[in-house]
């Protein structure tokens, strides 16, 4: 069963068909990219929820993001 993300493909898509010029994209390769993208993106919020968690909130601030996004580029 084919998994369909539920983020919207086409941006995906030009973000792959800007990485080099004269680039084509197939269509699977496009839904793999989002897919890939979306379960990554569910995979950072939950540590910038535990973050915002840890400090005692209920709100996502975005020095929680800065420090996954921080965390993310240094791996």
């Amino acid at each position: 069963m084919l998994f369909m993300p539920r983020l919207p493909i086409a941006p995906f898509e030009r973000i792959l068909k800007e990485s080099e010029k004269n680039i084509r994209v197939s269509q699977p390769a496009a839904v793999a990219f989002t897919e890939f993208i979306e379960e990554f993106s569910k995979e950072l919020a939950r540590e910038i929820a535990e973050i915002a968690r840890h400090a005692n909130r209920k709100t996502i601030l975005d020095g929680d993001v800065k420090i996954i996004v921080k965390r993310v580029g240094k791996k």
